[in-house]
């Protein structure tokens, strides 16, 4: 994986099968994405304009997907239609075999590639355990390929779901391989860079939509989520910029205002409130002559603040709190003002806890959630936070079992039921709000230690160099207000697990390759010689090799993946009056040995079941069909089945229909799903 420890020609194969199986992986989706798809041509559009872009050039065809993810993500979201993966196949389908015909290395000798490496083959290692499962327990008379038409609409409980789950987390990775391979010069690492203010305008621009939508529909509260999928995703990339922003601007004026920590000038900054005076006209002067990109990081810095406000993510309020003061702290270097700086929070936060029993009881609910979050006094009885507790303990308890290879990526959604305290059994299938003990469980404790290394090395970087060689803000080649960034994104990954979302995986790990290069860039070869260097790819793959041991081990008892799964089954909601799930055109789920009956409530509807042939329903249970129910123009059935002559074991329920439709397609609204009929299943 790395010239430094193994020989070169296995290093390069390594890579090169490892970036072929993800291009199939990709052309798997691609298929099964347009196959499925209720806008075809708009799919085909989307990704020959990226193929072509990149195949014209690649560092511009992957500036451009960078650059433009908010906006392919918000198009997506507003209409109902597609994701951000598409852009990336067309990206990544013109890429791989480009790069192959210029017969270039795909290894470079750092030490964050060879982490990624390593941890990508841990997500491999995951995948091929699907694959075995899938012959495990195959499923009966239906052609793999025909299995996979159904990826696009994976369930979380679905055996696919966990291809899926690696897959995000796999082109998350890959582009950061691939940008570690494009941005070969300082003026391409300085163009990539520029990326952030394409997004952040794109970000501007649906969150004020949102804005106005909200208030002309009289909401009031304001939970900004567009261009992105939820308020806490959101939240974790609006305070990644404003993050950086701030420190463009903020280390600007101060290295100015402040000057040389080596050399200060001692009549800017008076310890009286007379020199404080002083020097706060002196930044107001300052803004008078201030240049147009920093007025427009000043803009965005102010504008950011406001978004993440409005997030109603108390996560991202409390990473832009602690982040920002930290960079605040950190940029003015004088002793009394971080002094009343830190008196001024504790008392802002000493007075809002106060203060916050009122703003509980406000009919505003912007106001409300921002009681909720000043009222630290009453934090043990918040209902979320509960939740999240309950769900961090499932965590731990999971990787007591299995803490060398965990329950498998992609798998706590469906393990975390088995360590449920039945106080909140209704959130049983949940993921762990908190990606790092999502990791933890997932790809047990070498999985997360190979993670927090790759972070680990990019925050060791600064503040291993030498004295006198520390990069300057000022410096158009800093990558700290990419780190500060960063580090806000991080604090929300506490609470959250914006990495389970392809958007968030593709602008996480582009920060990222940014943080890399810069230092490769800044530092050449120097890192090569640190003699820690091979300390830590040696520490590292042993912590890898006990991965492997335990992945083995747990193959071989056949634990924690033979738990039965379903597929072709949507997520439950609100129907008729009761809990139901649309299926796609064939599903298939269990029933635990116990079941003394199937009962299902069947709801058609008439667009696929319209005269004269209807639509007829196949139930089959362990292989054998029990019935076939006939629908005309929709209605609904109520079935019943005896379940006590059948053998124990897990009871497989398989469903299919004759005839699926497209909510979009035929125009009664912009779900874009395959849909057969929908069912109320108690078993």
């Amino acid at each position: 994986m790395n010239t430094t420890l193994f020989p070169k020609n296995i290093s390069e194969v390594f890579s090169k099968v490892i970036f072929a199986g993800f291009y199939v992986l990709l052309l798997l989706e691609f298929v099964a994405v347009f196959h499925n798809s209720s806008a075809p041509v708009l799919t085909l559009a989307v990704v020959t304009i990226f193929f072509l872009a990149t195949l014209f050039s690649s560092f511009w065809g992957i500036w451009a997907f960078v650059a433009t993810i908010p906006f392919i993500n918000g198009f997506f979201v507003m209409k109902g239609w597609g994701d951000v993966s598409l852009p990336f196949v067309g990206v990544y389908l013109a890429w791989f075999p480009k790069y192959i015909c210029k017969n270039k290395s795909f290894q470079y000798p750092n030490s964050v590639v060879f982490l990624v490496n390593l941890l990508v083959t841990i997500i491999v290692l995951n995948v091929c355990l699907v694959f075995i499962r899938i012959v495990e327990f195959p499923i009966p008379s239906h052609a793999w390929f025909e299995w996979f038409l159904y990826f696009p609409f994976v369930n979380q409980k679905d055996n696919l779901w966990q291809i899926n789950a690696a897959l995000i987390l796999l082109q998350g990775l890959l582009l950061f391989r691939m940008l570690v391979i494009e941005i070969t010069s300082r003026h391409q690492w300085n163009t990539f860079t520029k990326t952030i203010y394409v997004q952040a305008v794109i970000i501007v621009g649906f969150s004020l939509l949102q804005f106005i939508n909200f208030k002309t529909r009289g909401s009031e509260y304001l939970g900004l989520y567009l261009p992105f999928n939820d308020i806490h995703s959101y939240g974790s990339y609006a305070v990644l910029l404003l993050l950086i922003f701030t420190s463009f601007l903020l280390n600007k004026i101060t290295t100015k205002l402040v000057g040389n920590e080596d050399q200060p000038d001692k009549g800017i900054i008076k310890y009286n409130l007379a020199g404080v005076r002083c020097f706060l006209s002196k930044i107001a002067g300052h803004f008078y002559v201030m240049s147009s990109k920093r007025v427009t990081n000043g803009l965005f810095a102010i504008i950011f603040f406001f978004l993440c406000c409005y997030s109603s993510s108390r996560t991202t309020w409390i990473a832009m709190g602690v982040t920002l003061f930290f960079l605040v702290i950190t940029s003015i270097k004088n002793r009394k003002l971080i002094i009343g700086l830190g008196f001024f929070v504790v008392l802002a936060l000493i007075a809002g806890n106060l203060y916050s029993p009122k703003l509980l009881q406000s009919n505003n609910a912007s106001l409300a959630r921002l009681g909720s979050f000043l009222n630290v006094s009453k934090i043990n009885k918040e209902k979320s936070l509960l939740i999240r507790f309950e769900l961090w303990d499932r965590s731990i308890e999971m990787v007591k079992d299995y803490p060398l290879a965990g329950v498998g990526l992609g798998n706590f959604y469906r393990n975390n039921v088995y360590y449920k305290d039945s106080s909140l059994g209704k959130w049983d299938s949940e993921n762990a709000h908190n990606y790092y003990l999502q990791l933890l469980a997932e790809l047990g404790i070498p999985g997360l230690i190979l993670f927090l290394s790759i972070l680990f090395a990019l925050y060791s970087r600064q503040c291993t160099l030498p004295v006198g060689k520390t990069e300057s803000l000022l410096h158009k080649d800093s990558v700290k207000p990419f780190l500060y960034g960063l580090s806000a994104y991080l604090i929300t990954m506490l609470t959250g697990h914006p990495l389970l979302i392809s958007t968030q995986q593709f602008l996480f790990w582009a920060i990222v390759a940014i943080i890399v290069k810069g230092h490769m860039l800044t530092s050449g070869n120097e890192e090569l010689k640190r003699p820690g260097n091979k300390i830590l790819k040696i520490t590292a793959v042993f912590v890898f090799s006990l991965f492997v041991f335990g992945f083995i081990k747990n193959l071989y008892k056949k634990e924690p993946w033979t738990i039965p799964v379903e597929y072709g089954l949507y997520s439950v909601e609100k129907m008729h009056g009761a809990r139901m799930r649309w299926m796609a055109g064939k599903a298939e789920y269990y029933l635990p040995e116990t079941a003394q009956k199937l009962n299902l409530k069947v709801v058609a509807q008439p667009f696929n079941s319209q005269k004269p042939e209807g639509l007829t329903l196949v139930i089959s249970i362990n292989d054998h069909v029990v019935d076939q129910v006939h629908f005309v123009e929709g209605g609904t059935e109520t079935l019943s089945y005896d379940l006590s002559s059948v053998d124990k074991g897990d009871i497989k329920v398989n469903l299919e229909v004759t005839k699926v439709f497209c909510p979009k397609k035929v125009g009664l609204n912009n779900d874009s799903r395959i849909l057969g009929v929908a069912l109320s299943v108690d078993g």
